[in-house]
Order: C-alpha cells, then structure tokens, then sequence
C-alpha cells in the first residue's frame, strides 16, 4: 500500500492521541512506567485535545497513512513563539512517528509537507524542541538541516529536563 500523507480532521482523533501514547512512553519511559508518565500521557494525549488542535486555525495536524494505518503526524503551531530566537515564530510542536516504521522516509516527508503549509503562510523558518537525550531524533533533525539555538526547560513531577531548541529555514 502507499504513504499518503495530508492533513487531519476531528475523525483521526482518536488514533493521533493512540500514537501520542505509543511514541511518547518508548521515547522517554526508558526504564518502565510511572505514575507521572500515565498521568503526563493521559491528560495530555486526548481524542479531545486533537479535535481542539485539528480544529485550530493558528496551525495544521498533518498525517502519514498507509491505508487505514496512521504511521506519524506532524503538528504545527504558526503563532508559537520561540523561546530563544527572537521574533521567529511558527513551532513544529510534535513530530511522531511509530519505531517499528522509523527510518521509512515518513519524518522527512511530514517535514516537507509542513515546509509548504509554512511557505503558504509566509513563515521563513521553523523551531522546535527535543529531549537533549533523545540521540535519534537529534541526528535526524541534523540531517534535516536543523542547527542549535540554545535550550529550555521541560519539567514533569519537579524534574526538569533539558530540551534543545533547532531551528531550520522554511525551505
């Protein structure tokens, strides 16, 4: 079957919340599940919340499928303002893809879908923020084109964790 990729509505809820939950505890629930990663995951990663985000026109819920099958979604945010460049706004918020299809081209080509929804609406450049452990995603946004701007502080049950901010031309 082929990737398809396009934007998502209110009835992809459902699963990008499912995938939310899947990536995000593989990702950082390294050494098992705790209290504050099921209470982080379930309060945060709602069928509710991504109707809010897929109905928001400040931004864009892209998806990848493969038939009926989502692989990874992109969310953006054109209004989110960057913490340490200033005046650069327009935040790749989330960009998740299932481990068992990483490495299939399906990052890039979110990255690339997201690039001409930014291009439309006149953004020169795009910020995000990754888990300064998180090796994988760092290479692969290196890959990407995306370079270094300093860091900011995510905190989750009193522990702060270092997420460094990249930044990357529109394209």
């Amino acid at each position: 079957m082929e990737i398809r990729y396009g934007l998502a509505g209110p009835t992809d809820a459902a699963n990008l919340a499912a995938l939310s939950i899947e990536v995000w505890l593989h990702t950082y629930a390294r050494d098992g599940i705790r209290q504050a990663f099921s209470d982080y995951v379930l309060r945060e990663f709602t069928a509710e919340r991504f109707v809010g985000h897929v109905a928001d026109p400040r931004g864009a819920v892209l998806k990848c499928e493969r038939g009926p099958y989502l692989l990874g979604y992109l969310l953006l945010d054109f209004d989110a303002a960057c913490p340490t460049v200033p005046g650069l706004k327009g935040e790749i918020a989330t960009l998740y893809v299932r481990s068992r299809h990483a490495r299939e081209g399906i990052g890039t080509g979110l990255l690339a879908e997201a690039a001409d929804l930014g291009r439309a609406r006149g953004l020169e450049r795009f910020w995000l923020a990754v888990n300064h452990e998180n090796a994988p995603a760092l290479r692969f946004y290196e890959a990407q084109g995306f370079s270094r701007h300093g860091s900011r502080d995510f905190e989750l049950d009193g522990e702060r964790h270092e997420n460094f901010i990249l930044v990357r031309g529109v394209g």
